[in-house]
């Protein structure tokens, strides 16, 4: 049976608790009764409202030239299996339902004092206990939001990385840049480094007081590095990054702004770890292979098409940033959202990248906005768009009208284009 009809796979996904209290101790209770797998590798922990996803890769690409490597992510585009990676192997299907077999047992005697893990939860013990079993010597950990009480923030990690910092879940993180920092620098862990990628005052000063409370070095990665000769194309960057330590050349298949800044900060994680047998070849091509796929990612060429997972405001900012310096001009926008996002000022961003779009309808039954609907929060933003239910039936006719469409607003939609175009979804070149 496919996992994605597994009634495993649907059991986990079904995993919540009653009156879910925020905090660590149902994540540490269940790895505990596993054996607490996540000590047995070195880690490095990566939260940030953007570029996390894609300087969790770059960590994960440079130790993987020396080390076997794993790396943790979410959401997914395509498959679960995409979330938990050893080495160059996602985790397969039946390691999965082992995983769920072996410990449903367990969850259920949880669940009986409201004790069990949430999806979230589970999942994540499931990746650091393959990894364990897999005898990765290094992880690379993603946060899924936030940072404090984020269920991945069990490990002790080498280095603590918080990439940028903008608006994002109010309701969980609270509605200010101190306190939505104040949340992500939660993973500092005391006398552990953390490596920071955000210039904005109260994100600085946030992050470094925390840091200077648990006895932690504070870098801050716009200070500590100088990028010159940089060249960006749609193909790419090319430039050379000169930090404390050294001085590396860098050419990477990842475009966009703030792809130099996020490599700067995994490079800064490396030097202020204790992998000693990592050095300027290394880095350089684990940069090199490095692919995020799904952001700024181009997808197919005639005509062309770039997917981008952006989904909130700061994102959406980022994203034209780019597309202006890139001097891509008026693409086809095909876009869905979720409910629980701020569509109204994305909208009026991307509005700024082009006129013309094509709403649809993203795959997520329970929040995804309906294309109509979006259509009508448009109104005075975006004239005549059209309107389309399904998502491939909205990109064929988005084929149609330019020869250069952009694909945002939600990774379903993303995922469902980059499946239907059989797009590569590994954090690597040659998958």
């Amino acid at each position: 049976m496919a996992l994605v009809f597994s009634p495993d796979l649907k059991y986990l996904y079904g995993l919540y608790r009653e009156g879910i209290k925020l905090d660590l101790s149902a994540t540490r209770e269940f790895a505990g009764l596993l054996g607490n797998p996540q000590n047995n590798f070195r880690s490095f922990h990566i939260a940030g409202t953007n570029g996390k996803g894609s300087t969790s890769a770059y960590i994960y690409n440079i130790l993987m030239e020396k080390e076997k490597t794993a790396l943790y992510t979410s959401p997914h585009l395509i498959k679960f299996n995409e979330r938990i990676i050893v080495g160059r192997e996602p985790i397969r299907d039946e390691e999965i339902i082992g995983f769920i077999h072996d410990n449903r047992q367990l969850i259920e005697e949880l669940a009986a004092s409201n004790r069990n893990p949430t999806f979230f939860e589970a999942t994540t013990v499931m990746a650091f206990k393959h990894f364990s079993d897999k005898k990765a010597k290094y992880a690379s950990i993603e946060v899924g939001l936030g940072g404090r009480l984020d269920s991945t923030n069990i490990i002790e990690p080498e280095v603590s990385v918080i990439t940028q910092v903008g608006y994002e879940h109010a309701d969980k993180l609270g509605c200010s840049l101190t306190s939505i920092a104040g949340e992500k620098a939660g993973i500092i862990k005391p006398g552990r480094p953390v490596i920071l990628g955000d210039s904005k005052r109260e994100v600085i000063d946030t992050v470094r007081r925390i840091a200077e409370s648990r006895n932690s070095t504070f870098v801050h990665a716009p200070s500590a590095c100088s990028i010159i000769d940089l060249e960006q194309d749609i193909n790419g960057s090319r430039f050379t990054l000169k930090t404390p330590e050294n001085e590396y050349s860098i050419d990477t298949a990842m475009v966009g702004r703030f792809q130099p800044g996020n490599i700067s900060t995994a490079v800064l994680a490396m030097e202020n770890s204790n992998v000693d047998s990592v050095g300027a070849k290394e880095i350089e091509n684990g940069i090199s292979k490095t692919r995020w796929p799904g952001r700024m990612d181009i997808i197919r060429r005639d005509p062309i098409v770039m997917v981008d997972g952006a989904h909130n405001p700061p994102a959406a900012n980022a994203l034209r940033i780019s597309m202006e310096e890139l001097k891509i001009k008026s693409p086809t926008l095909l876009l869905g959202m979720l409910s629980d996002k701020d569509a109204f000022s994305f909208l009026r961003i991307m509005r700024k990248i082009s006129g013309r779009a094509v709403f649809t309808t993203p795959d997520e039954p329970v929040r995804a906005i309906p294309a109509k609907r979006l259509a009508q929060m448009a109104e005075g933003i975006f004239m005549d768009p059209v309107v389309i239910d399904n998502p491939v039936e909205a990109y064929e006719k988005a084929l149609e009208k330019s020869d250069f469409i952009l694909v945002a607003g939600s990774l379903y939609l993303v995922g469902a284009i980059m499946q239907h175009e059989n797009a590569p979804v590994m954090p690597y070149a040659g998958d």
